[in-house]
């Protein structure tokens, strides 16, 4: 089995390297996609056909005089086909009124063809297709005014090809500059928020230590615990994940004791959780969003015991290490809609702590009580900036 598993991913990495190798591969010089185009036409065109290479449309006219001298120079030297003279360009552009700068429809090609006494025309265009060069070449019957073939392939960027569009180092530079702040910007997004809820809603809530509830006795979250929450993160809109660390203040965290449906006592602290969380969402005129992490939980007062009567007493709460109550680990859901420049969020989570909260006895022992272990529900807003 382990065999087959190291098989298929030796034929995944290798489909991924070819795959890359013909993407990469694609892509030729200028000089090379000349001399594909000379050999389509030389091959597909009979012997001894009269041809003129008519116009071929670029952003720069200097790139547009070379691929034309260029192809005329190959057609002229192999002596398969007859090049005819383009002199008379100048006055046919008059006549016909059309400019040979930019792109020549089939029927003036034809028109030009004829006048000339050519059977064949030659033409082509040079475009910018987002970071890549599309280069193509197609020749057209003068009589039938067909399509005798077509030439297409994709353009790489090099030094020849930019003096010949006039590009300098300088204007490549701030190209490639612009390009990334866009990318950056495009795809991430700084995300900044606060929400307000409850918690400890009693199902699958936290869970009382044998040492606290004592024989007879039940116990549930104290409810309701409110939940107060700053978050920053990030979010790439492109892959659609991100982080996110927040600061969420619980209050009057804990549990009720009873006995016989009589309260005993009600046991809570506050509490600062710091999660580190990852999340996967989109957003647009709405917002969705799954997350999940690990948290740890920083006491923020002592553990309160309200017996019957008011009577309190107040205990300190052990720490797992350090300054840290508690661990553990949460999960949830955020949605909501657009509103302004961000989003109004509901914010849905189930909090599971690792370890037992336990106080410290007038003794000095630990006194386990329970895990904190619940669900809360918060409403908020957030900006995606």
């Amino acid at each position: 089995m382990k065999k087959l598993i190291w098989l298929g991913c030796v034929c995944v990495l290798g489909s991924m390297v070819i795959k890359t190798a013909i993407a990469q591969e694609k892509a030729i010089t200028l000089d090379r996609a000349i001399q594909g185009a000379h050999a389509k036409i030389e091959n597909d065109l009979p012997q001894g056909t009269k041809i003129i290479v008519l116009n071929f449309t670029a952003p720069a006219p200097r790139l547009s005089d070379y691929v034309i001298d260029q192809l005329i120079l190959k057609l002229v030297n192999n002596k398969k086909l007859i090049v005819v003279e383009r002199k008379d360009l100048d006055l046919i552009n008059e006549e016909i009124a059309f400019q040979l700068s930019g792109e020549v429809s089939d029927e003036s090609a034809q028109a030009i063809g004829k006048k000339l006494g050519a059977q064949s025309i030659a033409s082509g265009k040079f475009e910018t297709l987002g970071n890549q060069y599309q280069f193509s070449i197609k020749t057209i019957h003068v009589e039938t005014a067909t399509i005798e073939l077509f030439y297409q392939t994709l353009i790489k960027q090099d030094k020849k090809l930019d003096t010949l569009l006039g590009i300098t180092e300088q204007q490549k530079a701030a190209k490639k500059e612009e390009a990334d702040r866009q990318r950056v910007a495009r795809k991430t997004k700084l995300i900044l928020g606060v929400r307000g809820g409850i918690g400890g809603i009693s199902a699958l809530g936290n869970q009382a230590a044998d040492s606290f509830t004592g024989s007879g006795r039940e116990a549930a979250p104290l409810f309701p615990e409110q939940v107060y929450s700053v978050y920053f993160g990030t979010n790439n809109l492109n892959s659609l994940t991100g982080f996110q660390v927040e600061g969420n203040v619980h209050l009057n965290a804990g549990m009720t004791v009873k006995e016989n449906g009589k309260t005993l006592a009600e046991v809570s602290y506050n509490a600062l959780d710091i999660p580190v969380l990852f999340r996967l969402g989109v957003a647009d005129g709405g917002m969705f969003s799954l997350f999940g992490g690990p948290y740890v939980s920083i006491p923020l007062s002592k553990l309160t015991y309200k017996a019957e009567g008011n009577q309190t007493i107040e205990q300190e709460i052990a720490s797992v290490f350090s300054f840290i109550g508690s661990y553990g680990i949460l999960g949830g859901i955020s949605m909501g809609f657009k509103l302004g420049p961000g989003y109004i969020a509901l914010d849905g989570r189930y909090t599971y702590d690792f370890n037992e909260i336990s106080s410290i006895t007038d003794s000095g022992k630990k006194e386990r009580l329970f895990r904190r272990r619940g669900f809360n529900v918060s409403l908020g807003y957030e900006l995606w900036l």
